[in-house]
């Protein structure tokens, strides 16, 4: 499943390179088009008016077309009448006006210039008196190289932060397994040492067996759930319909239980009953890391949390109200970022555990909602 998705992607970032190249190359060759068009326009003007001045006694008509039409040209062009040179303009010669090569140079350019661009005409009273030879203006092949330079500094633009996601994902990687490490001691840790101590306790034979025995029954339950969890994070789980509403105040009653005893925090459900399809053993342990992380912003002296389901149409909705003290605007997208966290010891995975929990496992979403000093409010939408 997951590598079909990561071959859409790839297929899709694939033909969106290539109708952006195509894009590119269309634009560009649009241009030159037109260009091209504009200089031949103005070629076939000057022909025509060249012919007019020529054939006309008075010497203004020549000078205008000499000295003010054919200088406002922006592209190479020779005028040549009975095969010889009579003018030209935006001609890169090197070769002095005056030297025997001068001729020879110019009747290579003409050529070349003649094997782009059909030469045009000097018609005058039906007798052609001379030719137009004429090339692309010096842009037209500034923009011929142009896309190859785009799509070159493109490619390694693309290259380069290709490069950096991969850093990045990859020290996110390192994070999240180096997290989980950690959380999975965590979590085992409790239950681990609770089971060392009663079966120390079970050599005092003074001990009410039946009461530890009941104890160490919960403790391995407890890793059992454990086990179950970290199970089913990492593949794909089966969606089965169960009571939402008995499956939050399982977990607000669990809450309660790891509650220090100095704590006045309250912790409540309410709301409509809800059946929906889902995983139940991944959505209660994202709503206790979302109810966990709720404890952690309140004040254990007058701390209060609601969990408020409420069903829509084709839409489950789970409010997780607190009276902490807030989350800045700047970092409401980070608390779901792995690695991000405010407590010192904080290891910054139960938010990013219960995104992708509820978004990538459920296709739900999971978002804040507001929040101010004395009211959070962070949401969990879940299909039914």
């Amino acid at each position: 499943m997951i590598s079909s998705k990561s071959f859409k992607i790839k297929l899709g970032i694939f033909l969106t390179g290539v109708l952006i190249i195509l894009g590119v190359f269309w634009l560009n060759q649009s241009m030159i088009v037109e260009l091209r068009q504009g200089s031949n326009q103005q070629a076939e003007y000057f022909a025509k008016i060249y012919a007019e001045a020529i054939n006309k006694p008075d010497a203004e008509d020549i000078k205008y077309v000499m000295d003010i039409l054919l200088p406002s040209m922006n592209f190479p062009i020779i005028v040549t009448t009975a095969d010889e040179i009579s003018a030209w303009k935006n001609l890169d010669i090197k070769v002095d006006e005056k030297s025997p090569n001068f001729k020879f140079t110019i009747k290579k350019i003409i050529e070349k210039l003649d094997s782009e661009f059909t030469p045009l005409p000097i018609i005058w009273n039906d007798i052609k008196i001379g030719e137009i030879h004429y090339g692309d203006p010096a842009m037209v092949g500034k923009l011929a190289w142009l896309p190859y330079l785009e799509i070159g500094f493109a490619i390694v633009f693309l290259f380069l932060t290709f490069l950096g996601f991969q850093v990045l994902r990859r020290s996110e990687k390192n994070f999240i397994w180096a997290g989980m490490a950690r959380e999975t001691a965590h979590q085992l840790g409790t239950p681990v040492s609770s089971l060392m101590g009663w079966i120390k306790l079970l050599e005092d034979d003074e001990m009410d067996k039946e009461m530890i025995l009941k104890s160490m029954n919960q403790d391995v339950n407890r890793l059992s759930r454990i086990s179950d969890r970290f199970h089913k994070i990492g593949s794909s789980p089966k969606l089965m319909e169960f009571n939402l509403t008995d499956m939050s105040k399982d977990v607000v009653d669990y809450m309660k239980t790891r509650l220090p005893s100095s704590s006045n925090t309250q912790i409540t459900v309410s709301g409509d009953e809800a059946i929906i399809s889902g995983e139940k053993v991944l959505l209660s342990w994202a709503l206790e890391n979302m109810v966990k992380n709720s404890i952690d912003a309140c004040d254990s002296a007058s701390g209060k949390i609601e969990v408020f389901i409420s069903s829509l149409d084709v839409i489950t909705v789970i409010d997780v109200v607190d009276n902490g003290k807030g989350i800045e605007l700047k970092n409401r997208n980070n608390i779901f970022r792995p690695g991000y966290s405010t407590k010192k010891r904080g290891w910054g995975l139960g938010l990013s555990l219960s995104r992708r929990i509820i978004e990538e496992i459920h296709g739900g979403k999971i978002r804040v909602i507001k929040s101010k000093l004395g009211e959070t409010v962070i949401r969990i939408e879940l299909r039914r």
